[in-house]
């Protein structure tokens, strides 16, 4: 379970060390890029939406009980961690911001550090990817084309319509 409430986030029952500074949802659309005979550039089909790409941002300080570095070695095996299966685990969230965003579940998939010479602090982001399993995604494709063949997709204005094909 990723929670993150009250500026701390927990990863099942461990707390994730550090400072969070910021949080950050980007979702994508997926394009089929085929270059056309005779003209420039590349002509571009929307196909889909990728995962989405969850960002957290904090900061680990050196204190009186642990430096920065440990903090970090910790995070990293929060990281780590794996299933029985001995695959990356697939987290729920409980976030109203990520959930307001359709995601789910998601997968710790990285964590990128830096550091610079004038404090005793180290940035951490993790790094999260919406988790949607491919049968699930194939039987929402299958409801949504339904859908769509019965008129404008979610979220369309009826007056916007779709291009003749």
């Amino acid at each position: 379970m990723l929670t993150f409430f009250h500026g701390e986030i927990r990863l099942g029952s461990k707390l994730v060390p550090g400072i969070l500074k910021g949080v950050q949802v980007r979702g994508t659309v997926v394009f089929d890029e085929a270059e056309s005979d005779g003209l420039s550039g590349k002509l571009k089909t929307p196909k889909g939406w990728d995962d989405c790409a969850v960002t957290f941002t904090v900061e680990l300080l050196t204190e009186a009980d642990s430096t920065c570095y440990d903090k970090l070695a910790n995070l990293d095996a929060l990281f780590r961690g794996y299933d029985n299966a001995a695959n990356p685990r697939v987290l729920d969230v409980a976030n109203p911001h990520i959930t307001s965003r359709g995601i789910e579940r998601v997968v710790f998939a990285g964590l990128d550090s830096s550091e610079t010479d004038q404090d005793d602090v180290v940035l951490a982001v993790l790094n999260f990817t919406e988790h949607r399993p491919p049968v699930i995604r194939a039987e929402k494709r299958t409801a949504s084309a339904s859908a769509e063949s019965q008129g404008n997709g979610p979220g369309l204005d009826a007056s916007i319509g779709e291009r003749a094909r």
